[in-house]
């Protein structure tokens, strides 16, 4: 989980009140925020799902509800800037989506500077997947002259100062010498043309997403900050935005928008809007196992900062605050209520199902798979179960169906697993500069469709393993399997195959009697390639059900 560093002194600052800090960790932990004290300093561990919580402000809010200091729906006065961004066209296929804002009033100190630091760091490694899907840039509102281009540079176009460097440098240069585009380069490195935010007067802000210029860098005399936030995903740019400047304005600063023109339509940001949301009463009480009414519901969501609309009869409508983008379902309210009632005040009961506990068949075979492929000095990793086609199938080249999600939240998650080898080259990727060899593993589910099943589609429990490097081949990963096969106690065969990801004559199918366990090979070089890969690379991958 993402981790924070946040001054209790600031902190009790922030909530206008001083809260002993024994009790003040007790109330986080009901929160969900794993708390440890060192003197001044509290160390927070912050929930994935709980980005909106990632800075001081963003707790304080929190907990000013959750303490009674101030309760309902957190009320942000927005103004309208005369800023514009203009888009251009040239972006589409670079970073198409950037979101802005301004912040005036702003008094900078030290505790601020280091939180919004802070922050910035945070949202990118968390929310926006380490800035491939968003990332973030503050600058000295009073060093820069609108309106605000977003456009693209080639690579040895426009020389600008970056940030913490001495020197001119090309978009090129940047990537190969500033430590953050070294860093962050690769995101870019392969386009044709990067991206670029100049002013009116052609002074560069910065070169998403990498590095902001010198020029427009923030100081202890800033009065006025601009912000964007540029990426992949709208969605994520909108919502990393409105963390950002809504946690601002728990220091008193003025949040003022800011016009976006993209060719053929014009949006403004941030967007403030309260979200609404339906609660029944009775399927909180009935999932939480209590007896309250929908007025003792209101009075506990609004100690989580919701804004109650309305309550008729049963049903509940509840204003969620913008920056709070973790919520996606009914359910989502429910588990905010049982945190706002209090986890250590729910009585624990026992079920009245008489059962003896015990492992599964197929937990146990997965226990074991997983002990073997360690010993065999191969590392295990965790993947999501959810992807999108092109991974699965366009990456691997292979087509065919798979379990689509009705209501995706995000284009990269689209569509439900068939396979665990996207998911392990997808892990390589990101290790790419990592040295070699890598032996990774992973023992976990996939959905096959099947028109027998009552749903259309079963969960198969697989396992799989992936080797990229110059001595790793065909022979060695069969060994693996084959390994794995014996102390499994499986008795199988091997027998010559063909598939689109793997190189000809390098790919068989493991089988017993006439059922098919698996395939092991050499992966195909346009998958390699398609992975950003430059090592050959061997897998298998077997079933386990």
């Amino acid at each position: 989980m993402p981790t924070i560093t946040v001054s209790y002194r600031d902190l009790c600052k922030l909530l206008g009140k001083r809260v002993e800090q024994g009790k003040l960790c007790e109330r986080l932990s009901i929160l969900g925020v794993g708390a440890e004290a060192a003197g001044d300093e509290l160390r927070l561990e912050i929930a994935h799902n709980r980005p909106d919580l990632l800075s001081p402000e963003g707790v304080a809010r929190a907990l000013k509800g959750f303490l009674g200091v101030e309760v309902g729906l957190p009320r942000y006065k927005l103004s309208t800037s005369r800023i514009t961004v203009e888009v251009d066209r040239s972006v589409r296929f670079t970073r198409p989506f950037i979101a802005a804002g301004v912040v005036t009033e702003v008094k900078l100190t030290d505790e601020i500077i280091e939180s919004l630091m802070q922050v910035q760091e945070k949202l990118h490694t968390s929310l926006c997947r380490n800035r491939r899907k968003g990332s973030i840039g503050v600058y000295d509102l009073g060093t820069i002259t609108p309106p605000i281009r977003y456009t693209t540079t080639s690579p040895d176009g426009i020389r600008f100062v970056p940030l913490d460097f001495g020197r001119e440098l090309t978009p090129a240069q940047v990537l190969r010498e500033h430590p953050k585009g070294i860093e962050y380069g690769a995101i870019i490195q392969n386009l044709p043309r990067y991206p670029l935010l100049v002013d009116s007067r052609g002074v560069v802000l910065s070169m998403p997403p990498t590095i902001n210029s010198e020029d427009t860098r923030v100081t202890e005399n800033t009065k006025g900050f601009f912000i964007d936030v540029t990426g992949q995903e709208e969605r994520v740019v909108n919502q990393a935005l409105t963390i950002l400047m809504t946690g601002l304005a728990e220091r008193g600063f003025e949040l003022k928008s800011v016009a976006i023109k993209y060719p053929g339509r014009r949006t403004r940001a941030p967007d403030l809007t309260p979200m609404k949301w339906r609660l029944s009463a009775r399927n909180a009480n009935e999932t939480i196992g209590l007896k309250l009414t929908p007025k003792e519901i209101a009075k506990i969501a609004e100690r989580m900062r919701y804004g109650v609309a309305r309550i008729k009869g049963d049903v509940l409508t509840l204003l969620a605050p913008p920056y709070r983008t973790d919520i996606m379902h009914e359910v989502d309210l429910i588990e905010d209520i049982a945190i706002g009632y209090g986890y250590d005040r729910l009585e624990p009961t026992l079920p009245k199902v008489l059962t003896t506990g015990g492992r599964s068949p197929i937990e146990k075979i997965s226990g074991r798979v997983r002990r073997v492929l360690t010993g065999l000095r191969f590392m295990e990793v965790m993947t999501y179960t959810l992807t999108n086609p092109r991974v699965n199938f366009e990456l691997m080249r292979t087509k065919g169906e798979a379990a689509e999600i009705a209501n995706p939240v995000s284009e990269e998650y689209t569509i439900v697993r068939n396979s665990l080898i996207p998911s392990l080259l997808s892990v390589l990727q990101e290790n790419r500069r990592n040295p070699l060899p890598q032996k990774i593993f992973e023992v976990g589910d996939v959905v096959v469709l099947d028109e027998n099943a009552e749903t259309g589609a079963r969960n198969v429990r697989r396992a799989a393993a992936v080797v990229v490097g110059e001595k790793f081949g065909f022979t060695y990963v069969k060994a693996v399997a084959e390994a794995l096969l014996r102390e499994l106690g499986f008795t199988w065969k091997v027998r010559e195959a063909w598939h689109p990801s793997f190189l000809d004559g390098r790919v068989a199918e493991l089988v017993m009697g006439d059922k098919r366990l698996g395939t092991v090979g050499e992966l195909h070089p346009e998958v390699i390639l398609g992975f950003e890969l430059e090592h050959p690379v061997a897998v298998f991958e077997i079933d386990l059900d």
